[in-house]
């Protein structure tokens, strides 16, 4: 698990996290179909770099740690991904769910099902920040701590 990407997801975690508070700070807001259509753009933007980052994460960087040879790390991987791991599918389910009518539709609805979305992303990017990816990080720099303990 290289260093490089453990930084790169880090960096997608800063991005999501300004794009959902813009998201986020929109439902109370909409009263017109520009508002509906903003609101949803919003949406795709968010969704541009989630998706996929959930996927790499759910696919790949929990299987790994999960795998790794230290029992804590590998506990603590399967913990967070039983914990978030059907975060990809209530996003899918609420991206797919929230159309442009939908949300003109019932705005209540649209910022507590919002409200809702986020504040599962936000717990799990919090976890994922100070507890999975420090594990990540110190294992991928075992082997070079390995070196110099050996000298």
């Amino acid at each position: 698990m290289a260093m490089l990407n453990i930084e790169m997801l880090r960096r997608q975690h800063q991005d999501i996290l300004v794009w959902a508070a813009n998201l986020r700070g929109l439902g109370g807001m909409i009263q017109t179909r520009d508002d509906a259509w903003e609101a949803r753009e919003a949406i795709s933007r968010v969704d541009w770099v989630l998706s996929d980052h959930l996927r790499f994460e759910d696919d790949h960087l929990y299987p790994a740690l999960m795998d790794c040879q230290v029992p804590a790390v590998a506990a603590m991987a399967l913990d967070c991904a039983e914990e978030m791991g059907g975060l990809l599918g209530a996003w899918i389910a609420y991206r797919n769910q929230w159309t442009a009518s939908a949300i003109l539709a019932d705005p209540q609805r649209f910022d507590a099902a919002t409200a809702g979305v986020i504040g599962a992303l936000v717990l799990r990017i919090e976890r994922e920040n100070t507890e999975l990816y420090q594990a990540a990080s110190a294992l991928a720099f075992a082997p070079i701590q390995e070196l110099y303990a050996a000298e």
